[in-house]
């Protein structure tokens, strides 16, 4: 099952840009025309300050057909927290500000989340006769998420990809790309049981690079960085060149459709109406995409009918998923897989003659979001998973992550069962399973460099704590050693390595 949501959003105003309101409707008008002349299905989210603008709203009165779904975009606006009798405290003096305080829902009481959400279905309803059914943005808190499961009658959400230190949040460790049934304590966490489980899927934005995105230009050539400035983004954005230079764009296709993905692929397309200066790339771009999906065969689908499906087709629980990349784009030898399931998040990586562990996270849905609780007071929101691999600040390139000593090759990707991904390398071998992951390899080495919380072995565990939490990654079939630079994991019988990332 291969999907497509196009997704555009459209604010009111950018205080950014001058005459902002008129160039973001222009935008606005010809992602919809654009959209309409290929009579595809599609989403458009507004923000509350659209809703309250009669040429917005005639705009999709007029002129959207039933291909298209209206939803909202979720970020506070002074007519909204002035419409709940509430200051909005942007120290720009804007009515609309990009930072967390006063943007974003973790920014206010869960009193007052209730009443922000409660006016903006409000306000839809009065203009469109029907309350949406997405309600999306780059981020959301849980007590949110929570409020809008128990009281409105949603079909999906959507959050940004996973980058650190971008715009005024940071998102680590999570659910790559695809989807998930978050947990009932954290929105970033998918939920390990029913009992624990929203059964909203929560999507991520922006069709992320599964080689770059990571780490950006870590393992790019200096000729690509030095030939293309405008890849600001490893995203299918198209005012970004990843999403408007056509080689990068059927890489990504490729990538996320052609490649194994465990049976449910998944990209967001479309782009922010704020991003106006770059019309001409967005319309060129966005066009080129839907056209290059139409020849896959790819199913266009409004956001909250992939919600509804996910919920149908995965009624048991979030899925196991992959994102695998066998090539590259650029000149650099490399491989990167992403696994996905609902008990952790990995990234395996090749870079030339090694094989490692690029990232490594464990989900346990019993860990509360912050700001579950709590009112963000910071300049930045932070949301995390736990972390027992990060490369992200490693100096090296290759003595870094969980690395495999092996004769290592190319490695080629296939399902080999109900949520297993087998990955293959001459005659070794990683699989996953949504339990542990099976390594064919004589001897692993966990580099300290890329571990970023407190570690110690015991028995056959490392444990990890971090940020007050326990955690650990069991190890059998094999012996574990500390070194002055890693950790030696030493099979110790003819059978594979067997890692298991587990709660305490």
């Amino acid at each position: 099952m291969n999907i497509v949501n196009i997704m555009n959003f459209v604010r009111r105003i950018d205080e950014r840009e001058e005459n902002s309101t008129a160039q973001l409707l222009d935008l606005t008008k010809n992602q919809l025309e654009l959209v309409n002349s290929f009579n595809v299905d599609n989403t458009f989210l507004l923000q509350y300050d659209a809703l309250c603008d009669d040429d917005f709203v005639n705009l999709f009165k007029l002129n959207a057909t039933d291909k298209t779904e209206l939803g909202i975009w979720f970020e506070v606006v002074e007519p909204l927290t002035t419409a709940c009798g509430m200051p909005y405290r942007s120290d720009m003096g804007w009515k609309w500000d990009w930072h967390i305080i006063p943007g974003f829902s973790m920014a206010y009481t869960n009193a007052q989340k209730e009443l922000l959400i409660d006016e903006t279905m409000r306000k839809f309803k009065d203009v469109f006769g029907y309350y949406p059914k997405t309600f999306a943005s780059w981020v959301i808190d849980t007590y949110t998420l929570n409020y809008l499961n128990n009281n409105y009658d949603i079909n999906a959400v959507a959050i940004c990809r996973d980058q650190t230190n971008t715009d005024a949040y940071t998102l680590k460790g999570g659910y790559f790309n695809q989807a998930y049934f978050p947990s009932v304590n954290n929105i970033f966490t998918p939920a390990q049981s029913k009992k624990t489980q929203i059964n909203v899927p929560v999507f991520r934005l922006l069709g992320p690079c599964p080689i770059h995105n990571y780490d950006n230009h870590k393992y790019s050539s200096k000729q690509f960085i030095e030939q293309d400035k405008d890849y600001a983004c490893f995203t299918l954005e198209p005012c970004w060149g990843m999403g408007s230079h056509k080689n990068c764009v059927n890489w990504m296709f490729k990538t996320y459709f052609d490649n194994e993905n465990l049976g449910f692929g998944y990209a967001q397309i479309g782009q922010e109406n704020s991003f106006f200066p770059y019309k001409e790339n967005i319309l060129k771009g966005l066009k080129y995409q839907i056209e290059k999906l139409l020849e896959k065969g790819v199913s266009f689908k409004k956001m909250s009918d992939t919600g509804e499906l996910f919920k149908n087709r995965y009624a048991n629980g979030t899925p196991a998923t992959a994102v695998v990349a066998l090539d590259n784009f650029d000149t650099v030898d490399v491989q990167s897989v992403y696994y996905n399931c609902k008990n952790y998040s990995a990234n395996l990586f090749r870079y030339e003659d090694k094989l490692f562990f690029r990232s490594l996270y464990l989900f346990d849905d019993r860990i509360k979001d912050f700001y579950l609780e709590n009112v963000c007071t910071t300049f930045d929101a932070l949301f995390e998973n736990l972390p027992i691999i990060d490369t992200r600040e490693c100096p090296s390139k290759k003595e870094c992550g969980l690395n495999i000593n092996a004769n290592i090759s190319p490695f080629a990707a296939k399902k080999a069962g109900d949520g297993v991904l087998n990955i293959t390398f001459g005659d070794n071998y990683v699989t996953f399973f949504e339990d542990s992951i099976v390594i064919n390899a004589s001897e692993l080495l966990l580099y300290k460099n890329s571990i970023l919380k407190t570690v110690s072995i015991y028995d056959n565990d490392v444990l990890f704590k971090y940020k007050n939490a326990n955690y650990a990654l069991k190890v059998n079939d094999a012996t574990i050693k500390m070194d002055n630079d890693y950790i030696k994991i030493t099979a110790s019988s003819k059978n594979p390595i067997t890692l298991y990332p587990k709660k305490i």
